[in-house]
């Protein structure tokens, strides 16, 4: 998110520069008037509001009276910087675009140039990268050769957090690095601690967790220096929290987030402490302390859809959705994912709807949708890569692999675990080397090579416990139960159990008592806060009456110095001193009871304490209570689980019987309308012409044309009978089972059909046949017949003009089964062109040939028939190679279709 820091840091008032400013205002006239008044609102915009307004209205009103545009510029700019620092991001963007317009009149680059940071600054506060990127790189345009090292630092590191939201690391530190060498030169000392505290945030969001702890330790040094500088040392509190979260370091932990807490709610920086939340809870989902991560993750949530926060509530939901990704609540995860994906805005970086459709991919593995989860790990995957964002890509295909190596495709798995690991070592991304060397182990393990797993195993632990990422120490010491247990080394293998176990434990019972501790804490600082409250009343009252009583002094000191000049009234001035001296002693013995009744309030304060403190007892032994029923529970939770894993192969194994089913009923349907479109389509024309010209018949009167006619009559009738006896050779191959097979020449039925299509040769053709690696194969004569007659017939028709006809067939024995070659060196064909028109009834590739387009539909038809399969390849103009495999199978159920 953006940081204000930057800014404040640069404007804290200096008392000596305003007093002269504003004693140099008193005879300043015209355009020198102006400017003071922009200095002076420049010099209070971040510490008192009325003044900014009161000077930067002067300003505006003088400068447009005198026609002062530079001055007038400025003036607009400061406004709106005023409104971006107070939230009003609409209005700050109207007044400085209008700044910028008017000093672009005169060409005033200074203010240009900075007008031009405070819109990249609105579009950054507003998560527009885009825009924020662009207005930051103008502003460099203007200040990259100018004396202004100050504003140049805050170019860089407002577009090093510009490129941090887009989760692009490596171009964010090297901005970051720019401006932190930039500040490490100027005199004013506070720029440096923002650009520390960002650059050690970056750090440990990669896993660096020493470098960030030595950037903290550094800003807080610069930080403690400058008091007044309040915010960026709350902002080092923040990270030094989540530090000690993930180390274990509770106590201070837990000291340092309340501090970072109380000051953003009683600063109003809500959306900054929205992002501490977030940030805890992924710290604690790292940890596997699930049910803290989601109290707070579920705060954040209802404060940003309170606040408005549209980006910040797509991140939520997605971090909860992988918490109960863990849980082992798919339905619920699956249901946050889309929610995310679905309700993602304009200005949501890509990396976050990465993240979503991420956790949208692991669980569609889970749920074994593999088809639509590679499909979505892909998507995640092109968008780290658009955004190069390594440690993106590393997890991306982590999860690739995962999915390969639940379908056990382990080669392809290992392959992509393998690249995620470089990209992680690279980015150094400590929970993606811990995840991908543990999938890499028990990949191994399941190949049998032990020792390879042994070893990504021992890496994968090394990481989990840099990062105390227990969720995954307990699967890899799961994970070396098993490898133990395959090598019947079953002693280790018991003591990683228990280990396994016992961290399984430990994460819940800490969680548990955690929760009471914060509970019991919490209850105390109330009561603390109320007691602090009620003394400091007491306090105050008491405060009140003594201002009075020293008034009353004071008014009686004027009565006493009357009294000298009056001596007639001395009688009764000390009358009244003393009845207000008896006052005063009545005034202290209240205070000294009250003092007493404040002491015995803190008497019994103490023994609040200590009642709770037995209290607290109490709540241990029924922690201990409740704890023995969570074992119990855990053990019929587990019960249910096997039964609902039984119930789920059941479910899926009926799934599959009804998609076969579906499919077998879908393909015959297919064939069904493909003939009856055939039988439509072909017998209507015939029929038609048969009509036509029995009327033209009837018409003529002459006999010779009668006859005429009649003739065509005949041959129409010919070309229809035809077309029935094709119709009935298809139903023949459908409907008629073949009961018998025999031993079939295959030289035989070749000459067979040479023979009968003799009439169509002639003479010049060069038919040869080679049967000698298999002469003969039990099958149905007929249809093997038939199948070298329509090849041979294709041959013949769509023979080439160019060159006498060659004709080959072949036949070998090719892993058990019987291979079948036609060669020719005919026309060919374009397969590429007619790849869909390829074996359909009545599909022909050459017009001017006459044919009716049965013959391939048949050959392929009777080579199902056999449970073959048939292959073409073809090149234009140099001719075509049929390719039919038939199985050899003694079974002549397997052989022939039923």
């Amino acid at each position: 998110m953006c940081v204000f820091g930057f800014l404040g840091a640069e404007a804290f008032c200096q008392t000596k520069v305003i007093d002269s400013l504003e004693q140099k205002l008193g005879n300043a006239r015209d355009r020198e008037r102006v400017d003071v008044l922009n200095q002076l609102t420049y010099e209070f915009i971040s510490v008192n509001t009325d003044k900014v307004l009161q000077y930067g209205d002067d300003a505006l009103r003088l400068s447009h009276k005198i026609g002062y545009v530079k001055g007038e510029g400025i003036a607009y700019t400061y406004r709106g910087v005023q409104e971006y620092l107070s939230g009003q991001l609409q209005q700050a963007h109207k007044d400085l675009h209008r700044g910028l317009s008017l000093s672009a009149q005169v060409d005033d680059k200074i203010n240009q140039g900075y007008t031009l940071l405070q819109l990249g600054n609105c579009s950054l506060e507003e998560v527009e990268n885009d825009s924020a990127l662009l207005f930051l790189q103008r502003s460099y345009e203007f200040f990259k050769d100018s004396t202004q090292p100050a504003s140049l630092s805050k170019i860089y590191r407002n577009m090093s957090a510009v490129y941090g939201q887009r989760y692009q690391y490596e171009k964010q530190g090297v901005y970051l690095d720019r401006a932190i060498a930039i500040r490490r030169l100027l005199p004013d000392q506070t720029l440096l601690t923002d650009a520390l505290t960002l650059k050690a945030t970056n750090k440990w969001m990669m896993g660096d967790v020493p470098a960030a702890e030595a950037l903290l330790d550094e800003a807080l040094a610069v930080a403690v220096k400058h008091p007044e500088d309040e915010e960026n040392l709350q902002d080092i509190h923040h990270l030094k929290s989540m530090v000690f979260f993930q180390q274990g370091r509770f106590d201070e932990a837990v000291a340092l987030f309340d501090s970072a807490r109380n000051y953003y709610l009683r600063t109003s920086l809500y959306r900054k402490y929205v992002t501490m939340l977030i940030d805890i809870g992924e710290v604690f989902s790292d940890r596997g302390e699930y049910e803290l991560a989601l109290d707070n993750l579920y705060v954040a949530l209802e404060l940003a859809k309170l606040r408005g926060y549209e980006v910040e509530t797509h991140v939520i939901r997605t971090r909860i959705g992988w918490i109960n990704f863990r849980l082992g609540d798919l339905k619920q995860a699956f249901r946050l994912a889309n929610e995310a994906l679905n309700y993602t805005t304009k200005r949501q970086p890509q990396a976050d709807i990465a993240n979503a459709l991420n956790l949208k991919g692991v669980v569609l593995t889970d749920l074994n949708e593999f088809t639509h989860a590679k499909a979505c790990l892909d998507s995640v995957i092109q968008i780290y890569k658009q955004l190069g964002d390594n440690r993106g890509i590393s997890e991306g295909l982590m999860n690739l692999g995962f999915l390969e190596e639940k379908q056990k495709r382990y080669s392809q798995a290992l392959g992509l675990y393998k690249e995620s690991i470089r990209l992680a070592e690279a980015s150094h991304y400590i929970y993606g080397l811990a995840w991908s060397n543990w999938g890499m182990g028990d990949i191994y393990f399941k190949q049998g090579d032990y020792k390879s797993a042994a070893q990504f195993l021992d890496r994968s632990e090394e990481y989990c416990r840099v990062i105390h990422a227990h969720e995954i120490l307990i699967i890899n010491y799961n994970t070396r139960r098993d490898l133990l247990a395959a090598q019947n080394r079953f002693k280790e293998s018991l003591g990683f159990s228990v280990l396994a176990s016992q961290l399984k434990d430990s994460i819940h019972r800490t969680d548990l008592a955690r929760r009471f501790v914060t509970l019991e804490k919490m209850q105390e600082i109330e009561q603390r806060d109320r007691d602090i409250k009620a003394l400091q009343n007491d306090k105050q009252l008491a405060e009140n009456k003594i201002n009075l009583q020293q008034a009353q002094i004071r008014q009686q000191f004027i009565m006493l110095i009357g009294g000298v000049i009056s001596l007639a009234l001395l009688g009764a001035l000390a009358l009244v001193y003393y009845r207000f001296y008896k006052r005063i002693k009545v005034l202290h013995a209240d205070i000294t009871d009250k003092n007493k009744r404040i002491q015995t309030q803190a008497d019994k304060l103490h023994e609040v304490n200590a009642e709770l403190k037995h209290l607290y007892h109490e709540v241990s032994e029924q922690n201990e209570e409740i704890q023995a029923q969570a074992s119990k529970l855990a053990a019929s939770n587990k019960s249910i689980s096997d039964l609902n894993r039984g119930l789920e192969q059941i479910v899926a194994q009926k799934t599959l019987e009804l998609r076969t089913t579906n499919e077998e009923l879908a393909k015959h349907n297919n064939e069904l309308l493909q003939f009856s479109y055939t039988v439509s389509h072909n017998l209507r024309g015939p029929v038609a012409r048969l009509l036509g010209l029995s009327d033209i018949v009837i018409a003529e009167q002459d006999f010779k044309e009668a006859q005429k006619w009649v003739a065509l009559i005949g041959k129409t009738a010919g070309d229809l009978d035809l077309i029935i006896k094709d119709l009935n050779k298809i139903l023949d191959l459908r409907n008629e089972p073949h009961q018998y097979r025999e031993t079939v020449e295959l030289d035989k039925e070749w000459k067979q059909s040479i023979s009968l299509l003799q009439d169509s040769l002639n003479g010049h053709e060069e038919i040869t046949a080679n049967f000698e690696a298999l002469p003969q194969i039990a099958t149905v004569r007929a249809m093997v017949q038939s199948t070298f007659y329509n090849l041979l017939s294709n041959a013949i028709k769509f023979r080439s003009p160019n060159r006498d006809l060659k004709v080959t067939a072949t036949s070998s024995y090719v892993d058990g089964k019987a291979r079948l070659e036609v060669r020719d060196n005919g026309m060919g064909f374009d397969i590429g062109v007619h790849k869909e028109k390829l074996f359909k009834l009545y599909k022909r590739f050459h017009n001017h040939v006459e044919g009716r387009g049965i013959g391939l539909y048949l050959v392929k038809s009777q080579v199902e028939i056999l449970h073959g399969t048939i292959e073409v390849e073809s090149v234009p103009g140099q001719g075509s190679r049929f390719t039919i495999t038939l199985p050899l199978d003694e079974d002549p159920s397997h052989v022939l279709a039923s």
